[in-house]
């Protein structure tokens, strides 16, 4: 099972949607963030489905366009909704992607103002004025290093490696696996030079060197068939328990 279907079932498993609050209404949905996309979408589509007329959808925080580097493993930056776009191009294609009829943004100033006066405790501190909004803006509070973000994708895609094979495993066990999943079981996985997750490309015999006997002549002692090896492989089997005693 796919992160997003996973993480679309969880708001399923954790919502439900009044048909009475939405039926035939225009209806505001707020949240804190939108991030990937993937929940909001869910909640538009329950609102609609319980008979919402028009839904809009307000985030709390502004468009989140960066990754984040200290700590909060957010998301990469191309799975981020808003990565790499214009304002106003962002707010109608992020509306068409979670289906809404339109998206509402925190303004990052108002933002920041807001904090700002929320810290006023005492009288003899001066105000914060400023805080770390790298994910908003792209402009964190200590310099990044040229390659960073391409590194930090690498790493990322290697903690990843284990729970995407683990998933795929047990997709074939519980008989819901996809074609990929089943090359992925089989062949393992690799991860991209732009950390990305993949199906390994099983190994080519004619990528190996080739074994010499005796007289120098290459060894063809495996068929045709076993020109390509899967890099691991694994026996599925069914048995009816009856035939047990």
């Amino acid at each position: 099972m796919s992160n997003s279907l996973a993480r679309q079932q969880g708001v399923r498993r954790k919502l439900t949607a009044m048909d009475d609050k939405f039926m035939g209404k225009n209806v505001l949905l707020v949240d804190d963030s939108i991030v990937r996309g993937t929940t909001s979408r869910e909640i538009v589509s329950m609102a609609r489905e319980s008979g919402a007329k028009k839904v809009y959808f307000a985030s709390c925080a502004p468009p989140i366009t960066h990754a984040h580097i200290y700590g909060i493993d957010l998301a990469s930056p191309s799975e981020l909704i808003a990565h790499d776009q214009g304002h106003d191009r962002a707010l109608e294609s992020i509306a068409q992607h979670i289906g809404a009829d339109k998206v509402i943004f925190q303004d990052l100033q108002d933002l920041k103002d807001a904090c700002s006066e929320a810290t006023v405790s005492d009288r003899k501190m001066p105000a914060i004025r400023d805080f770390e909004v790298g994910v908003f803006c792209g402009k964190y509070v200590t310099p990044v290093d040229p390659g960073y973000f391409e590194h930090l994708e690498r790493v990322r895609g290697e903690t990843r490696k284990m729970k995407v094979l683990e998933k795929a495993r047990e997709a074939v066990a519980t008989g819901c696996a996809n074609p990929e999943d089943y090359r992925i079981a089989t062949n393992g996985v690799e991860v991209t030079g732009d950390g990305k997750v993949v199906p390994a490309s099983p190994i080519q015999r004619s990528n190996q060197n080739p074994t010499l006997n005796g007289n120098g002549v290459e060894n063809s002692s495996k068929s045709s068939g076993e020109d390509a090896l899967p890099r691991g492989r694994m026996d599925i089997s069914l048995h009816n328990l009856a035939d047990y005693p």
